[in-house]
């Protein structure tokens, strides 16, 4: 199996910023409900990857800035992304993340609770999106994944060669 290091030491921190900027990227009406969750697909590639350099605290955090960009209930993205990386950190050790469709689980089990934290709150606060539309966001990141866990990897590691 190959392992990987860390290119850089602020790795792991420019990737979250990536994501903030992919989600702060203009997109077109129609693809704007297909946006995937850049920055909960972050925390999870690293969860995956280097499960002891990300922590729920780093997820409280990201999440309170998407609270703050959103202008949304204070704590909503936050506990969501701490969710997140709690069940990833837990599927991580049931399961073989090597594989794209175990991944593919993960995901949907983490992003999904995500989502359903977000939609209750959003209920709660009577601001509910348009019933399934809502969804799609999950779709999109699901269809991104493999991609985006690709380069990921590809430019914030490098494989690891003095490893036995």
């Amino acid at each position: 199996m190959e392992s990987y290091i860390l290119r850089f030491r602020g790795a792991i921190l420019a990737s979250i910023l990536l994501a903030f900027a992919l989600t702060l990227l203009p997109v077109p009406d129609n693809l704007l409900t297909w946006r995937p969750e850049w920055v909960a697909l972050t925390l999870v590639h690293w969860v995956l990857i280097m499960p002891r350099k990300v922590s729920i605290v780093l997820a409280w955090i990201a999440g309170l800035l998407l609270d703050a960009m959103y202008n949304s209930s204070l704590g909503q993205h936050a506990l969501g992304l701490t969710v997140v990386v709690f069940i990833t950190m837990r599927l991580r050790l049931r399961i073989n993340v090597h594989t794209l469709t175990h991944q593919l689980t993960v995901l949907l089990v983490a992003l999904g609770s995500y989502m359903l934290i977000n939609l209750w709150v959003l209920g709660f606060t009577g601001n509910s999106p348009a019933a399934w539309l809502y969804w799609l966001s999950l779709a999109g990141s699901l269809i991104i994944w493999p991609l985006y866990h690709w380069a990921l990897t590809r430019i914030f590691m490098t494989l690891n060669r003095f490893d036995d």
